[in-house]
């Protein structure tokens, strides 16, 4: 399920493709279940690759400080690499689809009983914390894909 399509105008696919191959390590297996927060920086490796025959998947190197943000799928379809599609990881959306039916159904059970719950505050919090995770995550991995798609050698 992707959130996001982003296009890239100025670049050529040629060039976008050539760079991403460049700066990724390939990996055989599907990324969703990877975990990729290593210690040592692997020069000019930004992601992990995983490539079948209509797409290739991204999902960025973080170190072990990052480990609580949700980590996002980059998508870019074989046949055109002047744009890419955004997701989550499969434990990344099961948590926000687990927090956001927490939350409607609190909502729910504080106006059926007239009361707000006891836990609402926490709940919120959680889903607000979630969030905002998200949001930093979803800068970080932009900002290594303009660099992978301006790379220069």
């Amino acid at each position: 399920m992707y959130f996001k399509k982003i296009n890239i105008p100025e670049l050529s696919s040629e060039k976008i493709e050539r760079n991403i191959r460049l700066l990724s390590l390939k990996r055989h297996t599907s990324l969703d279940f990877k975990y990729v927060s290593t210690y040592i920086n692997e020069p000019n490796k930004f992601f992990l690759g995983y490539e079948n025959k209509n797409r290739i998947d991204l999902l960025r190197i973080s170190s072990p400080f990052e480990k609580l943000l949700p980590k996002m799928i980059v998508t870019f379809e074989k046949n055109n690499f002047k744009n890419y599609k955004l997701r989550f990881k499969l434990i990344s959306m099961i948590l926000i689809i687990l927090l956001t039916t927490v939350m409607i159904l609190n909502i729910f059970y504080s106006i059926k009983s007239g009361k707000l719950e006891s836990d609402f505050i926490l709940i919120l919090f959680l889903n607000l914390t979630f969030y905002l995770l998200a949001f930093v995550e979803y800068k970080l991995v932009n900002k290594k894909i303009q660099k992978v798609i301006n790379w220069k050698e």
